[in-house]
């Protein structure tokens, strides 16, 4: 009897403890996203390289109300997102509706050795004909020391005035996407 009470007690000091890490990691991640709501997301994009298809010139995103801003830094995979980036594009064809208020800014930080092989990799994706910029000397992170270094923290929706509505990649959060539809349509 006296090894199963010992048991159980564990047990419950073993639960106590993942519900107070899980909760501790809640609370970071909404101090994170409090930070990121109290400070506006400086979007200097003449000094990052346009990588663009034919069909799209470079200045017709950035008079909009909502910009939508995916960022990948150097820490990430560079060309992993690249490949990745056919994924936005059903949720961009069902944006279309909202085409005159709604931008798309694709920016990545690569490793200076990738440079070259990410550039070439954004310019033959032959389905994706949306701005993409390349920030090659690291100036939006420059520019955005709140940023949180935790990719999870790098895809946002911004106001006309470049302040955060929302933190997230609606692709990979059905609460997220919920949040980004309410937004857009109210907008």
């Amino acid at each position: 009897m006296n090894k199963f009470m010992l048991m159980i007690f564990f047990l419950f000091l073993l639960v106590l403890g993942y519900a107070y890490v899980c909760n501790d990691d809640t609370r970071v991640m909404k101090e994170k996203i409090g930070i990121l709501k109290q400070n506006k997301i400086s979007l200097p994009l003449e000094r990052m390289k346009y990588i663009c298809h034919r069909s799209m010139g470079e200045n017709t995103q950035i008079n909009k109300s909502l910009k939508f801003v995916s960022y990948s830094d150097s820490m990430a995979c560079s060309s992993c997102a690249v490949d990745k980036l056919y994924t936005w594009i059903d949720l961009i064809r069902k944006t279309e509706s909202y085409e005159n208020k709604l931008g798309y800014y694709f920016i990545f930080f690569p490793k200076m050795k990738e440079w070259a092989n990410v550039e070439f990799a954004i310019s033959t994706l032959s389905h994706f004909n949306y701005p993409v910029y390349m920030d090659t000397l690291g100036i939006f992170e420059r520019s955005n020391p709140h940023l949180p270094h935790n990719q999870m923290f790098h895809t946002f929706l911004l106001d006309e005035n470049n302040n955060v509505l929302l933190v997230g990649n609606p692709l990979d959060n059905e609460k997220i996407e919920e949040m980004f539809w309410q937004i857009v349509e109210k907008s």
